[in-house]
């Protein structure tokens, strides 16, 4: 055969060869046997081998992976890869669809796109005249990981998108869920376990860690599919008018794409669909964990816009959390900075939304009687706000008689003194403000970022320096040595001196940080913020009457009397005097600007945010001329509700409080600025 006939023949094989990929890998519908298959690549290997100036990155013999990298080089998305805000309830779907009419202008419904929300690794595939030319991870969503050669032994993506016979843009870039199907997913960690390896979390964990290998021939042995959502960069030569018409096109080049597609109108449809996906979630073939809503229509995609992480015109319904049931082993008693004893629930570990849980908190003796639990009960658990392990109740039909009731202990676990039931709190306290456990959370609490953010005390260096007996309070930290750290495990003269340079450096942080440092029984970020505000020095605030400290905007009556209290004890005064003879100066804090696009408002943030933390959040309207507050009064203006939102939601609604969901706060932010 010469030249031209073999590069005629290789060209014909490699189509055949995709288009079979394609039937079994993407459709689930094999159209040869095996045999057959098998036969094509030898004859392709063959004529490549005869061959080798005709061999291409793209070839089906390529997909085998080559030689391992010794890293992954970055990737700049020119059209970033954006998150989505999340849903969690109908109301929020309403919401959702309030805000994006309004946006328009128009009352009259607008039509959704809806798909399977799937749980993988977000992926970006760009192609040149239809040849894949790089792929590459997420990442924070303008900067990805180059993840080409592993992408390229996933039999399941084209690597020549022309091979379709479909129309083809100069460039195009695919975006998807790089997802392990779970029949795979089982098998590969029955593998695992047979050959002794740790089998993976969940299949998520497994897809990610597969296509993110150093060595491309894992990847090409490990079971990995791309299922496809939209476009990124595109060329002109090609345009869609709806998110639908996006889909279709990139079915037709090859891609597999969400097996549940429905256009809806209205929150009753919307919500409709998402109890249909619901049903559906035990039969699909990958993990999923909710259902996304786009805006149909790209021009009204186009009007919306975008904020700097997120789309305006796409959001994503996240299923309820996971509930599952596991056994609970045994309850301990936890003692934090305050002395106070939280009972802590052991239980046999379960892995619910893709994490395993050992433990969960109880909160206080009120609540395992609320909850009806007994040491030995299988109980329910799942994950509040999908985060936070939360036990729901014991199954009371499995009870065997064994169970025993949890009786709060007497005495401190960590130091042996009384523990006490505080008259009017819910609370049982350890009475020795020396006892270890206390002088470990405080140390932990004055370190932590919200606090003075002294870098490199995390739990092992501050378990260390209790142990060693180092610290027995905050001030002890700034008396310490080189000579005394260099002592602790894993610790060098270099990392000493670091630790040192934190310090000193903390030393300048503001009076609010100082106060929230402290670990003022009810005095938060926000209220240590007012009080700094309100009376400029700590001197100040330490001789203040609870008059005095009760008519600073946002502390109420019963703080102000523990602030009052706090600086009546003298072993807080003289803590006080002991870290300003070390040097922590306690600097007043920066003017508020009196006036600001907010002016005149005052914000109360419930619940988690997902762009930023809360601290953030608040810096942010405070900057612009608002104030911010801990607790919901007529004084406040405006509430912004994050997911799982607790009482603070009901009682704004109660009072007609101006409430903001993520997406309209940032919206807010974005045009106040």
């Amino acid at each position: 055969m010469d030249h031209d006939t073999a590069q005629k023949r290789i060209a014909a094989l490699r189509a055949e060869i995709e288009r079979n990929n394609y039937q079994y890998y993407v459709l689930d519908n094999p159209t040869i046997s095996d045999a057959a298959f098998d036969s094509l690549m030898h004859e392709l290997r063959s004529l490549e081998s005869k061959f080798p100036d005709l061999v291409t990155p793209e070839s089906p013999t390529q997909r085998v992976g080559g030689m391992p990298t010794k890293g992954f080089a970055t990737v700049q998305h020119r059209v970033p890869m954006l998150s989505l805000s999340n849903m969690f309830t109908k109301e929020d779907i309403v919401l959702f669809d309030a805000r994006v009419r309004r946006a328009l202008g128009r009352g009259d419904p607008v039509e959704y796109l809806t798909e399977i929300k799937m749980d993988g690794l977000a992926v970006s595939l760009r192609y040149e005249k239809g040849l894949m030319v790089q792929a590459s991870t997420r990442g924070d969503g303008t900067t990805g990981e180059d993840v080409t050669a592993n992408v390229r032994t996933v039999r399941s993506i084209p690597m020549n998108l022309a091979s379709v016979g479909t129309r083809i843009p100069e460039l195009v870039e695919i975006r998807g869920e790089m997802v392990m199907f779970l029949r795979d997913f089982e098998a590969l960690n029955e593998a695992r376990a047979a050959s002794g390896d740790p089998p993976f979390a969940n299949p998520r964990n497994a897809a990610a860690g597969s296509l993110r290998q150093l060595d491309p021939r894992i990847t090409a042995s490990r079971p990995l599919h791309m299922v496809a959502y939209g476009l990124g960069e595109l060329s002109g030569d090609l345009n869609f008018l709806t998110q639908k018409a996006v889909l279709e096109w990139i079915a037709s080049v090859g891609f597999r794409i969400s097996p549940i597609i429905r256009l809806v109108h209205t929150p009753d449809e919307m919500w409709a669909t998402t109890r249909e996906i619901v049903a559906a979630r035990p039969s699909l073939p990958f993990a999923a964990d909710g259902v996304v809503f786009k805006v149909n229509e790209i021009a009204l995609q186009q009007a919306l816009g975008q904020t700097a992480r997120e789309p305006r015109w796409a959001s994503a319904w996240k299923f309820p959390p996971e509930e599952k049931q596991t056994r609970l082993e045994d309850i301990v008693v936890s003692i934090g900075r305050t002395g106070v004893a939280t009972p802590v629930a052991v239980l046999t570990p379960v892995e619910i939304d893709g994490s395993v849980v050992a433990r969960a908190t109880l909160h206080n003796e009120d609540e395992i009687r609320r909850l009806g639990i007994m040491i030995g009960d299988l109980v329910t658990v799942h994950k509040a706000g999908s985060v936070i392990p939360e036990i729901l109740g014991p199954v009371v039909a499995a009870r065997t008689g064994s169970e025993r009731p949890f009786v709060m202990p007497a005495t401190c676990p960590v130091c042996g003194s009384r523990l006490v039931r505080i008259e009017d709190e819910a609370a049982t306290r350890c009475v020795n403000a020396s006892c270890q456990a206390q002088v470990r959370e405080r140390l932990l609490h004055w370190c932590s970022k919200d606090a003075m953010d002294i870098q490199g005390f995390g739990e092992s260096i501050i378990d260390q320096l209790v142990s060693a007996d180092l610290a027995h309070d905050v001030s002890d930290l700034y008396h310490l040595t080189e000579e005394q750290l260099v002592h602790l495990e894993h610790m060098g003269p270099l990392m000493a001196r670091k630790l040192l340079a934190h310090l000193e450096e903390s030393k300048g942080r503001e009076l609010a940080r100082v106060l929230y440092a402290l670990g003022i029984p009810q005095v938060g970020q926000v209220s240590a913020r007012d009080l700094a505000r309100a009376f400029g020095s700590i001197d100040a605030i330490e001789v203040a009457t609870p008059e005095a400290l009760a008519g600073v905007y946002g502390i109420g009556e019963k703080t102000a009397e523990n602030i009052a209290a706090f600086f009546r004890e003298e072993h807080n005064r003289a803590l006080i005097r002991r870290l300003q003879t070390a040097g922590v100066r306690m600097t007043p804090l920066q003017a508020t600007p009196s006036r600001g696009p907010l002016s005149g408002k005052v914000f109360v943030f419930t619940g988690e945010l997902s762009s930023m933390p809360r601290s953030a959040a608040q810096e942010r309207v405070r900057a612009l001329g608002a104030e911010t507050s801990d607790t919901i009064s007529r004084k406040v203006t405006t509430v912004v509700a994050g997911s799982a939102a607790g009482s603070k939601l009901a009682k704004a609604v109660e009072l007609g409080i101006e409430i903001l969901d993520e997406q309209q706060f940032l919206s807010l932010i974005e045009q106040s600025t």
